[in-house]
């Protein structure tokens, strides 16, 4: 209710600022239409934290990039501003391209603990380190918490979905940002857009960054590396030493890998606890299925199945890889009905032990037990749980 009130609020407000912004910016007053551009910009960045619909978020954005663009048209053609404050927002602390609404907007994930099978080591350290800060604060008021948390292990183990879980059960707002996204669509503005980010999830707290793809960010370094990289990377942690440094806020960066051997140095340095996300066990591979396949209404299984068995079979399987087997299998009947042209009018049969065996000699484990060792030894020497 509070919030439906203050998403209103907000909306208001955004509206009467940038229709005062165009009536100045039609007259010709253009130092007090980019105060008034730059108001509704900040109002509509806080109106996407009241928002949850994807697409008003979207419009609430596209808005905001439009007046944020506009202020610096009019700022340029100001040869020489006569408001020291309006310098400050444009130029100081990243106002000057901040919050770039290309960035990831915020999200509010739904995901469950029940939604993700096994993995209790993970999940343990997880509602320690992230999840009792952030909806206790104050019990953990003045007591040092941990801000840089890592997950690494083989690909299509749950890392995202233990970040998205998180988020949901301490009610934080979720920026899902891809380090690989950061050093190739981004060129040109990284580090602009990295403030932008940490920004972003101050203003919204409690938050959580999840950087995926770490290793992309922050590469060992060599001679060779460019300049460019070692900017960004600078920028990170200096962002990161800002979140690390104010133990109130309630902000934690939140990074994945399938390869953490390959993170710089310094970078890890910032992530204090890493925990291991390892390929299933049999236990864990039979829940997966459960799960997988009560979230596929139209995948029927027939008597013959024995998911016990299909556990057995799938060793070296990750979670990403069982979901891919039950589509294959699934798929097994649905051609069936194609050859005998019923698409649009039989209904597929159960899948049956036998589409699972078949489906098996096609699906192999996408992760090698190269990756697998790599992992679990690094996790030995570096691992913290």
């Amino acid at each position: 209710m509070m919030e439906g009130i203050m998403s209103s609020r907000l909306y208001n407000l955004a509206v009467n600022a940038a229709n005062e912004a165009i009536k100045f910016d039609s007259e010709g007053k253009n130092e007090l239409a980019i105060s008034k551009y730059l108001q509704a910009f900040d109002l509509l960045m806080s109106l996407i934290r009241y928002t949850d619909n994807k697409r008003l978020k979207e419009f609430y954005a596209d808005r905001a990039e439009q007046y944020l663009t506009r202020a610096y048209e009019l700022k340029s053609a100001i040869e020489r501003p006569t408001k020291a404050v309006l310098e400050q927002k444009l130029d100081e602390e990243g106002e000057l391209q901040s919050k770039i609404i290309s960035l990831i907007l915020p999200e509010k994930p739904n995901v469950s603990w029940n939604d993700i099978a096994g993995l209790q080591n993970a999940k343990q350290a997880i509602e320690d380190a992230i999840i009792l800060p952030l909806r206790y604060p104050e019990l953990f008021k003045g007591m040092p918490t941990w801000k840089g948390i890592l997950l690494f292990g083989p690909p299509g183990c749950g890392k995202t979905m233990l970040a998205k879980a998180a988020a949901t059960e301490c009610n934080a707002t979720f920026f899902n940002v891809s380090a690989a996204d950061i050093m190739v669509k981004w060129v040109g503005d990284s580090e602009q857009r990295i403030k932008a980010l940490f920004e972003m999830a101050r203003k919204s707290q409690p938050s959580i960054i999840f950087l995926d793809e770490i290793d992309a960010l922050g590469v060992e370094r060599t001679g060779v590396e460019s300049a460019v990289s070692t900017r960004v990377l600078s920028q990170m942690l200096q962002m990161m030493d800002g979140v690390l440094s104010k133990p109130d806020d309630r902000i934690v960066v939140l990074g994945a890998t399938n390869r953490p051997w390959n993170i710089d140095s310094a970078l890890l340095r910032r992530f204090d606890k890493r925990i291991l996300v390892p390929l299933p066990d049999t236990v864990a591979r039979k829940e997966i299925f459960e799960v997988t396949i009560r979230k596929m209404p139209n995948l029927k299984l027939a008597d013959d199945v024995d998911l016990n068995e299909l556990a057995r079979l799938t060793e070296g399987f990750s979670g990403d890889d069982i979901k891919k087997l039950c589509m294959d299998a699934w798929y097994i009947p649905i051609h069936e009905l194609k050859q005998q042209n019923m698409l649009s009018t039989g209904i597929p049969r159960p899948v049956s032990r036998k589409d699972f065996l078949e489906a098996l000699q096609m699906r192999r484990p996408s992760t090698s037990p190269e990756e697998v060792r790599l992992n679990e030894e690094w996790n030995k020497k570096f691992g913290t749980i």
